[in-house]
């Protein structure tokens, strides 16, 4: 399921959203760079199985974008 256009409405209701969503961007982000350093065999790819996963990993992924570190469009 693609989450842009429900990430995209929620926007609009309040200028407050934009921030929650920046801040679990970024959130998302932290996680997915600290899962990159430490070896699979001690955390078994915990991202990796996380964003795997059919509707929280197309959730994540969405939210993903609205990072303050994404530098890609």
């Amino acid at each position: 399921m693609d989450w842009i256009p429900v990430f995209d409405f929620l926007l609009t209701l309040s200028p407050i959203v934009g921030y929650v969503l920046m801040g679990l961007g970024a959130l998302v982000t932290f996680g997915i760079f600290i899962d990159s350093i430490i070896d699979d065999k001690k955390d078994k790819g915990f991202m990796k199985k996380i964003l795997a996963k059919p509707i929280i990993g197309d959730i994540l992924n969405a939210i993903k974008r609205f990072s303050p570190f994404n530098i890609k469009e």
